[in-house]
């Protein structure tokens, strides 16, 4: 489903964010923590890599830390955690759950915020070099908006 949608929208590199240490200390309680860390994630990984160059498409599986840190608006540097003499500086914050607030006030999704970083760390210039076409895919059960942008409490 993933590598059909990348073929339909004509997109040649597949970029995947990893955090090698992700499923430690995460602490969402002990029954959530042993469903959690038993997804295969790695199994689906290497089965989109596959099934990605069996039609072509390129794949980059990319170190992702600081990259819900850092604002992608901004071009906040985002180096390799625990690769760096000081803790590196932000311009910008998630201020909530799903919510990101650069330097100058304007609010973006943290999970594009996110995933627009990990294609920056993985190609440094695709954005100044330019696009042909991106997709940022948000998380199945996550909405666009806010529960009270819509209408909710």
């Amino acid at each position: 489903m993933i590598v059909d949608h990348l073929v339909a929208k004509q997109i040649g590199t597949l970029v995947i964010g990893k955090n090698a240490q992700w499923k430690t200390d995460i602490g969402l309680g002990k029954q959530t923590n042993q469903n959690f860390v038993s997804i295969p994630h790695s199994r689906l990984i290497e089965m989109l890599e596959y099934k990605a160059r069996l039609v072509g498409i390129t794949v980059i599986v990319q170190e992702e830390s600081y990259r819900s840190r850092a604002s992608f608006v901004g071009l906040d540097p985002m180096p390799v955690y625990g690769k760096t003499e000081k803790e590196p500086v932000f311009t910008g914050k998630r201020i909530k759950r799903g919510l990101y607030k650069t330097s100058t006030g304007q609010l973006i999704n943290s999970d594009v915020n996110a995933a627009y970083n990990i294609l920056r760390k993985a190609i440094p210039n695709a954005f100044s070099d330019g696009i042909g076409s991106c997709v940022v895919q948000r998380p199945a059960g996550r909405s666009a908006q806010s529960k009270s942008e819509r209408g909710g409490a």
